[in-house]
C-alpha cells in the first residue's frame, strides 16, 4: 500500500495562476478573495457615507439645490435613507466581518490551505458584487 502526502496534494489543489485577472480578479485563493470582500465593502461604507451627507445636508437646507441633483424632495430623501441602509446592512455590516475577514483568516486559523471549495467563493464575491452595482 504506497503512502499518500496529503497535505502535499491538498496545497496544489488548483495551479498557480498566471496572468494578472485570473491572480487578482478571478482568483481562486482565499486570501485574494477576502481582500476582495474587504475592498467591496469600502466602496460600499463610502457609497453609504455619502448618501448620509445627502440625507444630513436635506436636514440642515431642505430647499437648498444640489448640483446634478437638483432640491431633495421628501420622496428622494426616502430613497436616500432606504439605499443607505439597505447598503450599510448588507455590504458593510455583513460583507467585511464574514466575506472579509472571514475569508481571509479562517483557513489560517484553522490550518487548512484553502478555502474548501475555492470556485464557488469566488463565485460567492462576484455574486455579491453585482448585487452591488444592481442596487447602486
Amino acid at each position: 500500500m504506497a503512502t499518500h502526502d496529503f497535505a502535499a496534494q491538498a496545497a496544489h489543489a488548483h495551479a498557480a495562476p498566471q496572468g494578472f485577472i485570473r491572480k487578482y480578479i478571478f482568483s481562486l485563493d482565499h486570501k485574494v478573495i477576502g481582500l476582495q470582500y474587504f475592498f467591496l465593502a469600502l466602496v460600499a461604507v463610502s457609497t453609504g457615507i455619502f448618501l448620509s451627507l445627502l440625507m444630513r445636508i436635506h436636514l440642515v437646507w431642505p430647499n437648498a439645490s444640489l448640483p446634478l441633483l437638483g432640491e431633495i424632495k421628501p420622496e428622494t430623501y426616502l430613497s436616500l435613507l432606504t439605499m443607505h441602509g439597505t447598503i450599510m446592512v448588507f455590504f458593510v455590516l455583513t460583507t467585511a466581518p464574514q466575506g472579509g475577514f472571514g475569508n481571509y483568516f479562517l483557513p489560517i486559523q484553522i490550518g487548512a490551505p484553502d478555502m474548501a471549495f475555492p470556485v464557488l467563493n469566488m463565485l460567492s464575491f462576484w455574486t455579491t458584487f453585482l448585487g452591488f452595482l444592481v442596487l447602486i
